[in-house]
């Protein structure tokens, strides 16, 4: 999902959650909601040793015409439920960061969403150990 798409449908989300929550609960939910994709520039500085930004977001715009063809891309490592659960076990320790962790399901959720509407839903790892296991495939990085 594209940049412009989540901060679309994360900023009408805070906006309805500012009715029943608090301005620091909804600003931690919409930055985490947002910030979640930072893994996407490490996963192209790692794999295009590339520091621009601007490269960055047309390496996956012009990414998303091959993805149907590409059975793995990669690990997005904010995306892994092991950091979702890191998140959420600290979060039971410190509770400013329960609307971060829903930050990062809502987001990680509206990527299911479109993943699965693309036809690509397993494009990326889940698990940190599922990447490890599906690095080694044939021709893997394949873009």
């Amino acid at each position: 999902m594209t940049l412009g798409r989540h901060l679309m449908y994360t900023g009408a989300t805070a906006a309805i959650l500012l009715t029943f929550r608090s301005g620091v609960e909804v600003l931690l939910f919409t930055t985490a909601g947002i910030l979640i994709d930072a893994d996407h520039y490490l996963a192209y500085v790692i794999r295009r040793r590339d520091l621009s930004v601007r490269r960055m977001f047309r390496y996956f715009n012009e990414f998303q015409s091959v993805e149907r063809t590409v059975p793995y891309f990669g690990l997005c490592l904010f995306h892994t439920a092991d950091i979702l659960l890191l998140i959420g076990i600290l979060s039971w320790f410190f509770p400013l960061l329960r609307p971060v962790v829903a930050g990062m399901l809502f987001h990680h959720l509206l990527d299911i969403i479109d993943l699965t509407r693309k036809g690509v839903p397993f494009i990326r790892a889940f698990f940190l150990v599922e990447h490890f296991i599906r690095r080694r495939g044939k021709g893997y990085p394949y873009y």
